[in-house]
């Protein structure tokens, strides 16, 4: 299903049109296992105002998503494209096979104003991004993950390359003899992959979806990879993980001003080049 002609998911802005398009996207994504806007653990005030732009079912081994563009199971971008957005969001939901699952949501202020370079940061959607972030929300059941809001401490790694140990942009805490949330020697050049968000204050990868540049296992894990500081907190090079879980979820979601944040924007906008005037 490619949902483009619905902007969101979510009731937050009720017409016969929209209500129609949500309810129909809402039925396919109750007929999934994961799905952000129903997890009773993430609070109703986080996510009623976001619209999910891109949702993909990760496969264990990748068919080298830098040779194609990915395919989403839902793909929104489209409708999405040129309307601005204050905020990203990610949520990870991973389906364990006695039951329940593993699950992560992020969200940080917008790090760019292109909607087609949020999802997997592959050549074709050209996404390169090693910088810090701001304003980060995080919440999980994972054990050992930091949760909180408003974090200061948040950084992200995605690009479409290989990559190094070396901590290129100075990330606090970062090591530059193993594979974690510092690396470096990345392009946009093809390679192995990296999707990462990390928290370095708390020392730690929140989310790694790696080695899927090409056809092979990906790597795939939320949290630190245990083993402390013997492994790659990244989970680089872990291919077992990844199949551990009978399905793996990934969702991505855009938070839109409401159109009247937009017409107070453009007012002040205005008044400041009149008093400049």
């Amino acid at each position: 299903m490619t949902a483009t002609n619905c902007r969101t998911p979510v009731l937050a802005r009720v017409t016969p049109v929209r209500l129609a398009c949500a309810l129909a996207v809402l039925s396919w994504l109750g007929s999934t296992r994961a799905d952000v806007f129903t997890n009773p653990d993430i609070p109703s005030a986080e996510t009623s105002y976001f619209t999910l732009v891109y949702q993909k079912l990760i496969p264990v081994n990748s068919p080298g998503w830098n040779g194609m563009a990915v395919p989403y199971e839902v793909n929104n971008s489209g409708a999405i494209s040129g309307q601005p957005f204050k905020r990203v969001a990610y949520y990870w939901e991973l389906q364990k096979p006695t039951g329940g699952a593993d699950w992560l949501y992020v969200s940080v202020d917008a790090f760019t104003a292109d909607v087609g370079k949020l999802g997997i940061p592959n050549t074709t959607s050209g996404a390169f991004f090693q910088q810090f972030l701001s304003n980060m929300n995080v919440y999980s059941n994972v054990p050992g993950i930091v949760a909180g809001t408003g974090l200061t401490t948040g950084n992200i790694e995605f690009w479409p390359s290989n990559y190094g140990q070396n901590n290129d942009k100075g990330v606090p805490g970062a090591s530059s003899s193993s594979f974690d949330f510092g690396d470096g020697g990345a392009g946009t050049g093809t390679g192995h992959g990296s999707m990462q968000l990390h928290n370095y204050g708390a020392a730690q990868t929140l989310f790694a979806y790696n080695g899927w540049g090409a056809a092979r296992t990906s790597e795939l894990g939320l949290g630190n990879q245990p083993g402390g500081s013997s492994v790659n907190p990244d989970w680089t090079f872990n291919t077992s993980n990844i199949s551990n879980y009978t399905s793996r979820t990934l969702q991505v979601l855009v938070l839109i001003p409401e159109p009247a944040s937009l017409t107070l924007l453009a007012l002040g906008s205005l008044l400041l080049r009149r008093r400049r005037g």
